[in-house]
């Protein structure tokens, strides 16, 4: 498993968003695919980081959310496109398609929640758009009075 693939989702973007923001300095190869720098972070302290690329767990940084825990953070995945803007490149395209992949995905399932909704008998209708409103959130029951019923 690669640093990309042990990061999550969100530690991964921000590392890209680092990354396209140049925040790497200091950049040093200690061995072959060990390489340490610093990361400015986003209160503008600087993280010494360390990155193993055959061993992704090795890799360390200073950062609250990863010193002393083996968690693959965003200065850590900063450092490593930074050392392999290949990787980045792949990986943003990589979230490109899955996004096309989601976008694709959510379309079909919304031309079957509208088909089934329509395919409904009006007491069946009433009665789950009845149960969604007294059971869902309180802004979208304040919302309905609101737009159909009116404040008294």
């Amino acid at each position: 498993m690669g640093l990309i693939e042990c990061a999550s989702g969100s530690s991964a973007w921000r590392g890209y968003e680092y990354y396209l923001e140049n925040r790497v300095t200091n950049l040093e190869m200690i061995r072959d695919n060990v390489y340490s720098g610093n990361v400015l972070g986003s209160s503008e302290s600087s993280y010494t980081t360390v990155v193993d690329i055959e061993h992704p767990r090795k890799s360390t940084c200073n950062c609250p959310h990863a010193n002393g825990r083996r968690v693959i953070c965003k200065h850590i995945i900063a450092l490593y496109f930074t050392v392999n803007p290949t990787a980045a490149k792949n990986y943003y395209k990589d979230c490109i398609e899955a996004e096309k992949e989601a976008e694709k995905e959510r379309a079909k399932i919304e031309e079957k929640v509208i088909a089934c909704v329509y395919a409904m008998k009006k007491k069946e209708l009433a009665a789950t758009f009845l149960e969604y409103l007294f059971s869902g959130s309180e802004w979208q029951y304040d919302r309905f009075v609101r737009e159909h019923i009116g404040w008294d």
